[in-house]
């Protein structure tokens, strides 16, 4: 028997026998002082974590209550359904996005699991031998040691090797790669490898001095790491174990004080979470209301006290991915607008403006006004505030639900109902919208145009009927799309429905003063409309444009309307299924459909369209690769429809050349709006004698066999 070396008689003085399954604690160690000053880190790194939250909290503070949270209780279940979906589960970090999403599952989980070990290993051992408790976890050391192996090894060699690859070998443009990024990978990858190094010399050490108790089926990665070590004696073996074992707690060590002196770096690890729970309530298409105007001393956001807490949270929770300004078309077609960017800069100048609203508070002074602008100077620029089109592209594949398009909107208000600031484009739509109830300029039609032949009553003529027909504005006026409702009147008809509309009585539903940033005017006409409405006793309404339909739907109701509204391709899509529209009449088409933005991503309406689609005799569907609730926007959003583009590219012509690339020879449209961008973006494309745009109701209207019109 060889003799006893003299550290491991130390640890033998040191550490009491232990009847711990599993690993034996501090192997070669013992258990000296400068353990528990480890010990002490924690409570002092988690101190100093919490005082850095506590100043970012006090900074959130500044923010406007949240109107649309709701109480706490009732939101319990969706919290932990949203954590576990989309936090533990990574489903938004994964889904379209399978490289890195899978990257941060293991990086996350593997960062979680070892520090839970880390916590559990110290209590097991605490309880056991200070006071003789042992914890119901210590009876499964060797499974829970399993577990700890596995996931830090796929930790290590899955998830660091990828972010590794990912950020210095694929390096897409998106990532914003610095220096404090290679030493906090590094810092990461030292510490997983110094500990199975630490756990191959402890099983090399102990099956060399025949103390091994139990099987290396525990420590898979530690096991396969020991047989580098078979050819070393039993001293060299502990001393090495003594060495790496220290250079593995200094590490843990360093990465702690990194985390608390580099906290700006990381906190996102922290508010993502809460603001993932903390996600609004509202419908998804809904713009936050800014409720009673009079009794408002200030419109939208020019300074940081204007916006919510919420908001501000957002501002902090931003992960930095880049996944916003990868789907966002104003930023891939060239613009000024880059949702990450705008988000980032929101939160360099909370940092810069909120310590000065608080130390105007503390010293009981009145908060002076900055002397930095929010909007136009620094910090965000004013040509990305008014690039945005709305499409919720940005807040489609947030992992952390940062609502961008609110404090974008928040931005416009404070810029057109504050400082009259605009684009020549957007003042003259809410012009258009103010004096004539609607935003098209030039037009010489009116709105009851379309009804000539038709034989469409007003409800001023008869109100007694099943459904309001919401024709709106571009359907109405443009020449081109008066094709539409003209078919879905005729399809009505067919299908034994009584409805009416409001011809010369209907005005804009107020959509686009609403997204400019003109919610007075936004206001009126909302008002204006629930009053017809309520004039005539209407109950459902039945919408042509998907704008129109989340205005009067997800926004009316903010100012106490309660009709049911519906699009019409859920509306007709129920006709056929029951059988009171039959598409029987071949149409030989070859069609790729596109989801417009208000109608999908907004409201989740992906599959009536393509199920009336389907219903059509002679139509062969084609999908574009950007669909559903990925799908590419028109550009005509949020009043782009009548606004020069700012530069780069135009995003119609972006999502024309998409189709182009399809099999399909028609291009097939649920919107007025989506209908006028294509129009042009294939004429522009030289392709108008081969390609054509249609929406869907006249594709059905002519499988029916009607003529509208007759």
């Amino acid at each position: 028997m060889s003799a006893t070396l003299p550290i491991l008689s130390l640890a033998a003085s040191l550490q009491a026998a232990t009847t711990m399954p599993g690993r034996e604690d501090y192997w070669s160690i013992g258990y000296p002082l400068w353990g528990v000053l480890i010990y002490l880190m924690f409570p002092i790194f988690f101190v100093t974590i919490g005082m850095a939250v506590y100043k970012r909290y006090r900074i959130w503070k500044l923010g406007r209550p949240m109107p649309d949270l709701g109480p706490w209780w009732p939101r319990v279940g969706r919290s932990i359904k949203l954590l576990g979906r989309d936090l533990f589960a990574h489903r938004r970090f994964i889904k379209r996005e399978h490289y890195p999403g899978t990257m941060h599952f293991f990086l996350f989980w593997g960062m979680t699991v070892l520090l839970i070990a880390t916590l559990l290993d110290a209590a097991e051992f605490w309880a056991d031998h200070y006071l003789s408790i042992t914890i119901p976890t210590v009876p499964y050391r060797i499974q829970q040691d399993f577990i700890w192996d596995v996931f830090g090894g796929l930790f290590l060699t899955v998830g660091l090797a990828m972010a590794v690859v990912r950020r210095y070998f694929m390096k897409p443009s998106r990532l914003n790669t610095s220096a404090d990024d290679g030493v906090f990978l590094g810092l990461l990858a030292l510490l997983a490898l110094t500990g199975f190094t630490t756990e191959g010399f402890r099983i090399a050490g102990q099956q060399a001095e025949g103390t091994q108790t139990w099987s290396t089926w525990a420590a898979p990665v530690g096991g396969l790491v020991s047989r580098a070590f078979t050819s070393m004696d039993a001293h060299a073996l502990a001393l090495s174990h003594t060495f790496i074992w220290w250079t593995h707690v200094y590490v843990f060590l360093v990465i702690l004080i990194y985390l608390a002196t580099r906290f700006s770096k990381v906190s996102h690890i922290f508010f993502s979470p809460a603001n993932i729970v903390l996600r609004s309530d509202r419908p998804l298409g809904a713009l936050r209301p800014m409720g009673d105007l009079e009794k408002l001393e200030r419109f939208g956001a020019s300074d940081l006290q204007d916006f919510t807490w919420k908001q501000l949270l957002d501002f902090d929770a931003c992960t930095n991915c880049g996944r916003c300004q990868d789907n966002c078309p104003a930023y891939l077609s060239g613009k000024t607008l880059s949702p990450r960017k705008i988000i980032q800069d929101l939160r360099a100048y909370s940092s810069y403006r909120g310590p000065q609203i608080l130390a105007a508070r503390a010293a009981g002074q009145e908060v002076p006004p900055p002397d930095k602008p929010m909007v136009g100077g620094e910090f965000v620029a004013t040509t990305a505030v008014w690039d945005c089109v709305t499409c919720r592209a940005c807040m489609e594949v947030c992992p952390v639900y940062i609502e961008h398009i609110d404090s974008i909107v928040d931005m416009r208000r404070s810029l057109v109902m504050e400082a009259s600031q605009m684009p020549e484009g957007a003042q003259g739509v809410l012009e258009n919208m103010e004096r004539r109830g609607h935003p098209w300029r030039g037009t010489q039609s009116t709105r009851t145009d379309w009804m000539d032949g038709m034989d469409v009553k007003t409800l001023a003529e008869d109100s007694d009927v099943e459904v309001l027909l919401w024709v709106g504005c571009t359907p109405a006026l443009n020449v081109q799309n008066q094709k539409v409702p003209r078919a879905m009147a005729s399809l009505l008809k067919v299908a034994g429905i009584k409805f009416g509309v409001l011809g010369a009585e209907e005005t804009c539903s107020g959509d686009p003063a609403r997204r400019l940033g003109n919610e007075m005017l936004f206001q009126m006409m909302a008002q204006q409309n629930i009053e017809t409405f309520k004039n005539y006793n209407v109950k459902k309404v039945i919408t042509l444009c998907p704008h129109c339909f989340n205005n009067i739907k997800n926004e009316y109701p903010q100012l106490g309307s309660n009709v049911e509204v519906i699009h019409y391709t859920e509306f007709v899509d129920q006709l056929i299924k029951v059988g009171r529209l039959k598409p029987i009449k071949s149409v030989n088409i070859e069609m790729t459909y596109h989801d417009s933005c208000y109608l999908g991503r907004h409201n989740r309406i992906f599959d009536a369209p393509r199920s009336v689609a389907a219903a059509i005799p002679g139509l062969t569907l084609h999908e574009m690769d950007r669909r559903r609730e990925h799908g590419f926007c028109c550009g005509a959003g949020a009043g782009h429809m009548w606004m020069e583009d700012s530069g780069g590219k135009r995003i119609n012509h972006m999502r024309t050349d998409q189709f182009l690339e399809t099999k399909g020879n028609m291009l097939g449209v649920s919107c007025p709006f989506c209908l006028q961008m294509f129009n042009e973006g294939i004429s522009s494309k030289g392709a108008a004698e081969t390609k054509q745009t249609k929406d869907l109701l006249e594709i059905v209207a002519e499988s029916v066999g009607v003529e509208p019109g007759k």
